[in-house]
């Protein structure tokens, strides 16, 4: 009886560890990547209001030409007359030396492309039961269109149709979370208005917490538009 009641012991003992190893899992690991995983998606917000800002910044000088040059300029910084690929470029690479998070590539998919001639979201657009039955299709054709230039996710409609696009990927490898979130959030530092469209990325598996050498770079892909405005102002 005595030697039962030990194994018993034991299991209820062993039970109690397991689920007190799967909280520490859950409490130190998965949600603090679900905490932050908030704050990316709160920054994205924060830049599509700086972007309704800009907009409104742009209307209201084409209503008063009369700005002074100074305003004309710190305008200017946020949504260059030009395309300004070498600038661009130059802000991307310095942010990797701030945050300690390596740029693989810079791959520009598109640019030059007029708001109003773009294929951005645009919220009047037809749905409904022709979408539902084209659904099937397009299952069928996605190894077809994996090839195509990434869409900007912005809203059409929330934007001046005279603004030009820029979009390319950022490919990058980071020492940890911590870190490609740092890197996102000085892209958004950035002068010039940067609107995060995507970020892929793939956390660190169950099986890589619990391995002898755990791996926690991360490679990750952001998309990222950028405009200019060629207009006189």
């Amino acid at each position: 009886m005595k030697l039962l009641n030990e194994k018993n012991s034991s299991i209820i003992l062993l039970i109690a560890l397991i689920a007190a190893l799967l909280f520490a899992l859950y409490y130190y690991v998965i949600l603090p990547k679900k905490q932050e995983a908030a704050s990316l998606e709160s920054s994205i917000e924060s830049v599509n209001s700086e972007i309704s800002s800009i907009q409104q910044q742009i209307e209201e000088i084409k209503a008063n030409k009369n700005l002074d040059q100074a305003t004309i300029f710190d305008l200017r910084k946020k949504v260059p007359s030009t395309r300004n690929l070498d600038d661009l470029v130059l802000n991307i690479e310095e942010t990797q030396y701030v945050t300690g998070t390596k740029i693989l590539s810079i791959d520009f998919n598109g640019y030059d492309t007029l708001v109003s001639e773009s294929d951005l979201n645009d919220p009047n657009a037809s749905g409904g039961e022709e979408n539902t039955e084209g659904t099937a299709e397009e299952d069928d054709k996605e190894g077809q269109d994996s090839d195509e230039a990434p869409v900007s996710t912005i809203d059409k409609e929330s934007l001046p149709p005279e603004l030009k696009l820029i979009t390319f990927e950022i490919n990058v490898e980071s020492p940890d979370f911590q870190h490609l979130v740092r890197f996102i959030k000085e892209i958004e530092k950035i002068e010039r208005i940067m609107h995060i469209d995507i970020i892929n990325f793939t956390l660190p598996g169950e099986e890589n917490e619990i391995s002898e050498d755990p791996q926690e770079s991360i490679e990750a892909t952001v998309q990222v538009t950028t405009f200019y405005y060629e207009g006189a102002v």
